[in-house]
């Protein structure tokens, strides 16, 4: 069924809500394992911190996160009180998202959670670290923003008469402000360091399925996997700001914006960023609480309302426009069968996620019920999206946390035309040569062949072509001159002309 999104029968009458939801980054990702620094302020390195004198006792509430499977992420605890002295409420953590359920379109609320939380993480504490058990996940989401809030089964009067200081969560700084990230790898695992740079802002970052809205960004160094969740904290007064939770390899050179190979979208353009930080503001969570307590219906808890949505096919990332036999171009669809938990959704597409929280251009209020979106995808070539929010009831008012909750699902969408054919071939010194096909389109499926004298192979003749099964190959001299005739095949499997390349032998 087609979805009418102009049908002024089923608008959506909103007030613009500027998209200022605070965003998120992704995920845990395997890097090199960070070397040992040595403890000087002047380092550009991250320092290993101590703690056997009580000297960095502030960073006491940053520990280890062990989880069931071996996930270990880093969390902080959390000063969840209203005055210094009232702290009988439980202890609650902040981490990543994606340490307690990596489900894109899924907001965790309310559910049991085994694993510990050890403090006085420390190269020099560890006999005196506090290890203490998780007791449940107050609310976590990978849904535009990578964060989680959890509850510990202590109190958080217990917590800090083990000698353990919670943090506060502060507002996030101007662009370019210094922070700190203090947090450790999974690898060496010793304890806590800190590293001091500045974090800056970002737009959108794309990690599919993952996208991150209104992303903070920063470049100190030591981050690796296990590090997820170290809080990034301003340099004055060490308030919590953010959560790393993506990182940006040094050996990321292609925008595919895929599983550890993160990408930043601004201003319209995608672009890798080696060695960068990406990071979930907290700012959120920051009205959750009262005397000491969570609650998530709070007026200022900009949580909830969430729903939980679920494609019932994967969703094919890599997308092309089609050329008809007339020559024009034929979009994509969406073609998107899915299920949601609110008895009501609305949606729309967009080239920028980041108007996903902005409620103008949705459409009307359908029911879960109509569980097909139809739509073209496109025509513009690029990474399009397709936001998509939860109602319960067709007045329903777009709240700040129900924008900030839309689901943003990425569609990188090729032009028309064929793929490249690229191969290069390299004369060896007794004749012959090496010939190696490149497979740089990322429209490319296959290559089809066929190969031959050259006054006996007709490129035009589509009898004869095989799919290449090696991209590389030698030819020995006496093999040579020859013909090969290349068709390239692209995902829709349509057919490029074939080009025709001869090889001569080395004294022609």
């Amino acid at each position: 069924m087609e979805i009418d999104v102009g049908n002024p029968h089923r608008s959506f009458p909103m007030p613009t809500v500027t998209p200022h939801l605070l965003g998120a980054v992704l995920i845990w990702t395997s890097f090199q394992a960070l070397a040992e620094q040595t403890e000087t302020t002047t380092s550009p390195g991250a320092v290993t911190l101590t703690n056997a004198q009580e000297e960095n006792s502030k960073w006491s509430g940053i520990g280890r996160l062990s989880l069931p499977n071996n996930t270990q992420c880093i969390a902080t605890l959390m000063d969840s009180r209203d005055s210094p002295t009232s702290s009988s409420g439980p202890a609650y953590v902040v981490t990543s998202g994606h340490c307690i359920d990596k489900r894109n379109g899924i907001i965790v609320q309310d559910q049991l959670l085994e694993g510990t939380v050890s403090f006085n993480f420390f190269v020099d504490t560890q006999e005196t670290r506090k290890t203490f058990p998780l007791k449940r996940i107050v609310w976590s989401s990978m849904q535009g923003i990578d964060l989680a809030l959890l509850e510990l089964e202590s109190s958080l009067d217990d917590v800090i008469a083990q000698a353990v200081t919670p943090l506060s969560l502060g507002a996030s700084p101007a662009a370019g402000s210094p922070v700190k990230v203090i947090g450790e790898p999974s690898r060496p695992d010793q304890g806590l360091r800190l590293a001091t740079c500045s974090e800056d802002t970002a737009d959108v970052v794309i990690e599919t399925p993952w996208v991150w809205r209104n992303v903070r960004r920063n470049h100190c160094p030591g981050v690796a996997e296990g590090a997820s969740g170290s809080p990034v904290v301003t340099a004055g007064d060490n308030l919590v700001v953010s959560v790393v939770n993506s990182v940006a390899s040094e050996t990321s050179k292609l925008p595919r914006c895929g599983l550890n190979n993160p990408c930043l979208q601004q201003e319209g353009q995608v672009q890798n960023h080696g060695t960068t930080n990406y990071a979930a503001p907290v700012q959120r969570i920051k009205g959750c609480f009262k005397d000491g307590r969570v609650d998530l219906n709070l007026e200022g808890c900009d949580l909830l309302p969430g729903f939980q949505f679920k494609a019932l096919e994967p969703i094919n990332r890599l997308q092309k426009i089609a050329t008809s036999a007339e020559g024009e171009p034929v979009l994509p669809s969406w073609n998107l069968r899915f299920q949601i938990d609110t008895p009501n959704y609305r949606y729309k597409t967009t080239l920028d996620p980041l108007t996903c929280e902005d409620p103008i251009g949705y459409s009307g209020t359908i029911a879960a019920s109509e569980n097909l979106i139809d739509v073209p995808i496109g025509p513009q070539p690029g990474w399009n999206f397709l936001c998509v929010i939860g109602v319960q009831a067709p007045d329903e008012r777009p709240s700040y946390a129900l924008m900030g909750n839309a689901l943003s699902l990425p569609v990188k969408l090729l032009p028309a035309g064929p793929p490249a054919i690229n191969f290069t071939s390299v004369r060896r010194p007794d004749g012959g040569v090496d010939i190696a096909w490149h497979r740089d389109s990322p429209d490319l499926l296959l290559y089809t062949i066929k190969r031959g004298a050259p006054d006996a192979v007709d490129c035009d003749d589509p009898t004869g072509y095989r799919a290449l099964a090696r991209d590389r190959h030698t030819l020995a001299a006496a093999k040579l001159p020859i013909k090969f005739c290349t068709k390239a095949v692209d995902i829709l499997k349509q057919e490029s002309a074939p080009q025709a390349d001869i090889i001569n032998a080395s004294d022609d």
